[in-house]
């Protein structure tokens, strides 16, 4: 007698209808006045825009997307969407407009946050946990492409961990659901109604969707929205010590350079460790713990776990503040 194993999955969805009305009221549209200098693409990857150029006010119009995350009118996008403007106005689901300013923005993963001037009470979205969201995964996207505000794609999660050669925090979330220009800041839902993503790109040889796009995950978002929300700005934490990846395969952050003076160096960590985990995570590579550094407060000591000639041993590195 045989016994043959099916992987269980779940159903896919009839519909996305009742979603979409719950979530449409926290996702808002964008619009920013810029100069037309400041109002340029980029190529390879195609960065929702959006931009409609004003030769009477010698400025470009930025449509974008965004969600709302508090009540009291914080909204977050991303930050090629506003910066550079010199007025941004944000549009409801019900057709109603405010105004809106900045309260900090962070370049180098490309988000921003917004208050909206005299706000109404409003729903906010919840943020659901990006790292337990896997390829294949349905996903909804809500945004303002084109300026059609409030348009609805539907797909699933193509793929984790994809890198795009950014700075820092090289690690987003590829799906299939349509993403075009303006969708840029909007939400990347999961099937239970959370912010899993901020959609932030698009690969696009031909300036519009085909099905290769773009979020940062939502557990970063969250991690640089709340130093926003304190201060406008980023405080990334900095160890002192350059990392790359072992042999292909296998686990762990080989560390290379050692800043003489730096909390790597204090800590004892020396060139030729193999960093297994920080804090009881595993460390899969050299960008999985770059992340997690940067991601940590300056003075938070981090139990950073080794092997020394196949020896292991745990230290405890003080994080610094890494320098601009």
């Amino acid at each position: 007698m045989f016994v043959c194993a099916v992987a269980s999955a779940k159903p896919a969805p009839e519909g996305f209808s009742e979603l979409v009305e719950k979530l449409s009221p926290s996702v808002v549209n964008i619009s920013t006045d810029k100069p037309l200098q400041n109002a340029e693409g980029r190529e390879r990857v195609t960065m929702p825009r959006g931009l409609q150029k004003s030769a009477a006010s010698g400025a470009a119009r930025s449509l974008g997307s965004g969600f709302v995350i508090d009540a009291a009118g914080l909204v977050v996008t991303n930050n090629h969407v506003i910066a550079g403007a010199r007025e941004i106005s944000v549009s409801f689901h019900d057709g109603t407009r405010a105004g809106a300013v900045v309260v900090g923005r962070d370049e180098k993963t490309d988000i921003a946050l917004l208050r909206i001037v005299g706000a109404k009470t409003l729903t906010p979205a919840a943020f659901g946990d990006s790292d337990k969201a896997k390829a294949g995964d349905w996903v909804l996207a809500i945004g303002n492409p084109f300026g059609l505000g409030g348009s609805v794609s539907a797909g699933i999660i193509s793929a984790r961990n994809r890198q795009l050669d950014a700075e820092l925090y090289d690690d987003f979330i590829q799906t299939d659901a349509a993403i075009n220009h303006g969708n840029s800041g909007g939400p990347l839902f999961d099937m239970d109604g959370n912010v899993i993503g901020l959609n932030s790109a698009m690969l696009s040889p031909t300036g519009g969707s085909i099905g290769i796009g773009f979020a940062i995950p939502s557990n970063t978002v969250k991690t640089i929205v709340a130093q926003l929300k304190q201060g406008g700005r980023v405080k990334r934490g900095w160890i002192g010590a350059n990392v790359q990846d072992v042999a292909p395969g296998a686990k762990g952050a080989l560390v290379g350079h050692v800043t003489p003076g730096g909390p790597a160096a204090a800590a004892g960590l020396r060139a030729g460790d193999l960093v297994t985990s920080i804090d009881g995570k595993a460390i899969a590579d050299s960008r999985a713990m770059q992340n997690l550094i940067v991601e940590a407060r300056a003075g938070r000591a981090l139990a950073v776990m080794l092997s020394r000639k196949g020896v292991e041993r745990e230290v405890a590195v003080r994080v610094g503040r890494r320098p601009e």
